[in-house]
């Protein structure tokens, strides 16, 4: 009753802003909580962002998202998020609600994917398989996620709240420094199992590291930190000036000892409180034998023996994060058939998990049949940039789609000997694509050229290019070194002239982080040469011109309907964000 209830407001809110009843703000309140998204190309397009629980769909609920895309989208393909959620693009405002209807009565929700909500709980891809994980952490980010979903608490929050977990215990494949909380699975010196948290931490114009809450936190205590933390930024939160509502603004404006102090006392009391508490359960820990130590699963570059004896895990590369209905419907029979767990990744990706090792080269071989294909030396995410998003600067989609066909799929990327090299796309500063943390990063941003005789500067679309991001194995995080803006029309040979210098300057072994650390930046200033930051006499006319599928478009973007938002950086680099 309760769904039904949220979707009869839903439609009530659609009729009564189409009739002109209320405003477009007062319609906002009532459809962001529910997952809805305006698009650019009308005032009556919109997207639906689907919670997808753990990053883990079944097999049924594949299917019911390549149904609902063919039916009210038109069988537009579905975009991976990096917060492991589906969106579903170009739905028309009368169908919103029949569209989630649909999707409720087949177990799929849209509720508080968006708004100032505790958003999906992200999870390792890895967690439960990973062979040095000290415990699953899937247990507890389910407990907790469906706790929060629709808890009085989470309903009205100064901005959104981010929540991460990671089992791993050699990696971080989440961005745990990034999160409002983020949690790690550990021992104690005595090896008791529990958490390191890390808290208020956050990307966009300012990013800010996570704060280290405490050496270990007891596993019994994790829910009430969580439910203390939310506490803390509904009371705390500034509700006045949406720019700095975020978590880690009031962490800094407390600082980080009396930050941390807060949230040990307002747990404490949590815990001193009679009534109904967050339970969670019991740390399973579990030994785990694997006779595969060293050896790789043929047929599927990328394929890992999972924790346990003849089980396979399977990497999967999605171009651009984009998937068919048909694709989801062949990936729905393959994980059905071969009972197999289908999970998303905050890459962008997907993992196919829990294969029997004699039947992975016939999985492999179904993959490749449906179109799949085995991740590459490049990792590339990307947000949705504005061919769809209203508040972005650039046209993301264009350039990652020219990326994957001029430089992933054509020469040599083989950039290292070590793993792989990431590189993320964000069409504006609020860092969706998580550009910061990429080895090579690149951000939207619109560039005032002055100096041309017309007076006011024209607005010219550019990436801010930054280098050297990444997360450390214990959860630590290095933003990217800002390195300067490049004409988008420039941006594929500055990719390739960045590559190139990781190419001839890596030492086997070494991670692309770690070959830009050693080499410095101003090695990779003189590679670009004056592709960086190009005087304005340079400029030519296409230089006021944005990528587009099908060539050049106009910039900057005017979403239909919306005043829309520019990065715009006056024509010096200090100016940048």
């Amino acid at each position: 009753m309760e769904v039904q209830a949220e979707i009869e407001e839903v439609a009530r809110a659609i009729d009564a802003v189409r009739s002109g009843a209320i405003s477009p703000e007062e319609f906002r309140r009532v459809r962001v909580i529910q997952g809805i998204y305006p698009i650019r190309g009308g005032t009556d397009r919109f997207l639906l962002r689907i919670r997808i629980p753990l990053g883990r769909p079944s097999p049924f609920h594949l299917r019911a998202i390549a149904d609902a895309a063919d039916r009210f989208a038109s069988g537009r393909p579905v975009h991976l998020t990096t917060r492991q959620d589906v969106h579903i693009y170009d739905i028309g405002i009368r169908d919103i609600p029949e569209a989630m209807a649909f999707l409720a009565e087949r177990g799929l929700t849209t509720r508080e994917a968006c708004g100032d909500t505790v958003r999906n709980v992200v999870v390792c891809p890895f967690a439960g398989i990973a062979r040095d994980e000290p415990f699953d952490v899937v247990p507890y980010a389910d407990a907790i996620g469906r706790y929060l979903l629709r808890n009085p608490l989470g309903q009205g929050l100064p901005r959104k709240f981010k929540i991460a977990f990671e089992g791993c215990g050699s990696g971080d494949h989440v961005g745990l420094a990034c999160h409002d909380v983020g949690v790690r699975a550990v021992r104690s010196d005595n090896g008791c199992p529990g958490f390191r948290v890390t808290l208020a931490g956050g990307l966009g114009a300012l990013p800010q590291a996570g704060i280290p809450l405490e050496p270990f936190t007891p596993a019994g205590d994790l829910g009430d930190t969580i439910l203390a933390v939310l506490r803390l930024f509904d009371r705390l939160g500034d509700r006045q000036r949406r720019g700095r509502a975020r978590l880690k603004f009031v962490a800094l404006s407390m600082g980080e000892d009396p930050f941390r102090q807060a949230v040990v006392d307002e747990r404490r009391a949590l815990g001193n409180a009679s009534g109904r508490r967050l339970r969670l359960p019991e740390p399973a820990i579990r030994p785990s034998p694997c006779s595969h130590e060293g050896k790789k699963p043929p047929g599927w570059p990328g394929a890992f023996f999972q924790r346990g004896n003849g089980v396979v895990a399977v990497p999967l590369q999605v171009p651009l994060g984009d998937l068919a209905p048909e694709q989801l419907r062949l990936l729905a029979e393959i994980a059905e058939q071969a009972d197999v767990t289908v999970r998303l990744t905050q890459a962008q990706g997907i993992l196919v998990s829990d294969v029997p090792e004699d039947l992975a080269a016939v999985l492999a071989g179904k993959l490749r049949e449906a179109g799949f294909r085995p991740p590459g030396d490049i990792a590339l995410t990307r947000c949705a940039g504005t061919e769809t998003c209203t508040v972005g600067t650039t046209r993301v989609r264009s350039l990652a789609d020219l990326i994957e066909k001029e430089v992933l799929c054509y020469g040599d990327t083989d950039v290292s000997a070590g793993r792989g090299i990431s590189m993320r796309i964000s069409g504006c500063a609020n860092g969706c694509g998580r550009h910061l943390l990429a080895d090579i990063g690149l951000q939207g941003v619109a560039r005032s050229v002055t100096g041309l005789g017309e007076g006011t500067g024209r607005l010219a679309s550019h990436y801010m290019l930054f280098l050297g991001g990444g997360q450390d194995e214990n959860g630590g995080v290095r933003f990217g070194t800002r390195v300067g803006r490049i004409p988008a029309r420039r941006v594929i040979e500055a990719v390739k002239h960045v590559l190139a210098v990781l190419r001839h300057g890596a030492i086997p072994g070494e991670r692309a982080g770690e070959t830009i650390s050693r080499l410095g930046v101003p090695t990779f200033t003189a590679a670009l040469g004056d592709l960086l930051e190009p005087p304005p006499e340079s400029f030519l006319e296409e230089d006021f011109l944005d990528l587009g599928t099908l060539g050049p478009v106009r910039f900057p973007h005017r979403p239909h309907g919306a005043a829309g938002s520019l990065i715009r950086f006056p024509d010096t680099i200090s100016g940048g964000a």
